[in-house]
């Protein structure tokens, strides 16, 4: 399966509990024993934000790790700027809320890879890729906004790849996403702790 790793919990003395997006299943969870030694073949792909391949033995319901090969691993640009990897961790919230479990997410898959890539280039302002993120994940799960706002039709209908190129000024940038944040909370009635600390230190 093509994954990413979206979050990664220690667990025992070497292992890890991984929360992966997955472009052929959604949103997975899976054991990746030894992964925390730096020698183990897991330990590079089953870290944050690094994605690839992966082979998983099903048991009981329970997924595990059997083969990994990461292609890239974002970590290392995200953890350049505290803010980028605050903005990084509220993406993979949003994912884990919002893609679907069992079921395939390709394009949940390559709005997060670009999301990423651009966010740990610095390439995008990321007021602007905060907005991308959230519109489309939220149209993805079926809550498209019924509006005619210029900006937020356009992030909508769009393809992805002019979506990440629309250039506002600042104060318009920090309106549209104040905009999506706000429709977010609304229709997932749900508090992300992880968009509360991103604030905080971006001020």
């Amino acid at each position: 399966m093509q994954t990413l790793t979206l979050r990664a919990a220690p667990i025992k003395e070497n292992d890890r509990l991984i929360t992966l997006l997955s472009k052929e299943a959604g949103v997975m969870r899976a054991f990746a024993n030894g992964a925390r030694k730096p020698s183990n073949p897991l330990h590079g792909a089953t870290q944050p934000f690094a994605y690839g391949a992966m082979d998983f033995r099903q048991r009981r319901g329970t997924y595990t790790v059997i083969e990994a090969q990461a292609e890239g691993v974002f970590f290392h640009g995200l953890a350049a700027d505290i803010t980028r990897l605050a903005l990084a961790n509220y993406f993979a919230a949003l994912c884990i809320e919002l893609c679907p479990q069992e079921e395939p997410a390709s394009e949940q898959f390559r709005l997060m890879l670009n999301a990423l890539h651009f966010l740990s280039e610095g390439t995008r302002p990321q007021a602007l890729l905060k907005s991308v993120v959230e519109l489309r994940l939220l149209s993805l799960a079926g809550y498209m906004p019924d509006t005619e706002e210029p900006a937020v039709r356009f992030l909508c209908d769009e393809s992805l790849e002019r979506a990440f190129r629309l250039s506002l000024p600042e104060d318009a940038l920090q309106a549209l996403s104040r905009y999506t944040q706000r429709y977010l909370c609304n229709q997932t009635s749900k508090h992300f702790d992880e968009l509360d600390y991103y604030e905080n230190i971006s001020r």
